[in-house]
């Protein structure tokens, strides 16, 4: 069998797809209704992480990015609703109960401070990179996108062409105090070999941040299928807290701190209409067999459920910052 098309296998273990228990099949790009060959989803309980069941070839992951919307191209497909007196109330209610907090500058540079040379995998359209200039500092990116490439070099961005499991050479042969992958790890096909590329390009003493959609999440566990946090079949993996934690040690890496952020925005009635119309598109095409429409009754039960949850389970974002294990 073409390697491109081969069975996939748990990062974590190895252990190949039809090894582990089956657990989705989304047989459609919800973005755009197009049919997939690549929704059938697996779960490995010994390790806690989903995978696609086969590798995509390199024709479906063109297929899958090509969108009119994408939040990585400053764009969004969700639809921009007021909402009624009881769908306000509902995110009222979220955010008084919201503790998460984003990942920003202040943070990272507090964690590693005064970082020298910065790189970005994954750095889109440089946006984020770039609020981390400082005078001497040097700011690298690696992205695939063209578009964006262009866009980050005019931020003062050195970008270079790659991912984060085929780094540029340019890139693999330096070291960096600060590396940075936001939402990058579950698009990858293997992210054990992209964690370990980070590792080699970390410098003595250098700070690693990785941030991934949180699957143990509630939110999540509860509308998984219709989910926005799902999105195959950009995304290829699907982790909790434990088995990213797990991959980054395998990959020699240790985690000193995490953040958890990711919750008033499900309650919004833009994201409500949004996954309720994801259903509407998945039961028409054969899917969303286990998972019921959002609905202000269910959504105020899940409320409650998140109000004494831990924050492995009430936030739908988990990022580690790690340095490398001597």
């Amino acid at each position: 069998m073409d390697v491109a098309v081969s069975e996939a296998r748990c990062p974590t273990c190895a252990k190949p797809a039809s090894a582990v228990d089956p657990w989705l099949e989304i047989p459609v790009d919800v973005k755009t209704g197009r049919k997939i060959d690549t929704g059938r989803l697996v779960w490995c309980k010994d390790c806690d992480i989903g995978f696609m069941q086969r590798r995509m070839t390199a024709d479906e992951i063109g297929q899958a990015y090509d969108l009119g919307a994408y939040y990585t191209h400053g764009q969004t497909h969700m639809p921009d609703l007021p909402g009624s007196v009881a769908e306000r109330v509902l995110v009222k209610l979220a955010y008084l109960t919201d503790r998460g907090r984003m990942m920003d500058a202040a943070w990272l540079t507090a964690m590693q401070p005064n970082p020298a040379r910065i790189l970005d995998i994954g750095c889109g359209a440089g946006d984020f990179v770039a609020s981390l200039a400082a005078p001497g500092r040097q700011l690298y990116g690696v992205e695939p996108d063209a578009k964006a490439r262009w866009v980050a070099r005019g931020k003062s961005v050195t970008v270079a062409e790659g991912t984060a499991e085929a780094m540029p050479p340019e890139i693999a042969g330096q070291s960096f105090d600060l590396v940075l992958m936001t939402h990058v790890l579950e698009h990858c096909a293997d992210p054990g070999r992209a964690l370990r590329n980070v590792r080699a390009v970390l410098a003595p003493g250098g700070g690693f941040y990785c941030e991934v959609p949180n699957c143990a999440a509630l939110h999540f566990q509860t509308y998984e299928e219709i989910s926005e946090m799902l999105d195959v079949p950009r995304h290829v993996h699907f982790f909790t807290p434990r088995s990213l934690r797990r991959l980054m040690e395998q990959a020699g890496l240790k985690v000193v701190a995490e953040v958890h952020h990711g919750h008033t925005r499900h309650f919004l009635p833009g994201w409500r209409a949004w996954e309720n119309k994801v259903h509407r598109r998945l039961k028409e095409s054969g899917g969303a067999r286990h998972t019921p429409q959002r609905s202000l009754a269910r959504d105020l039960a899940l409320l409650a459920r998140e109000a004494t949850a831990s924050a492995d389970q009430k936030y739908d974002c988990i990022g580690f910052f790690a340095r490398a294990l001597s």
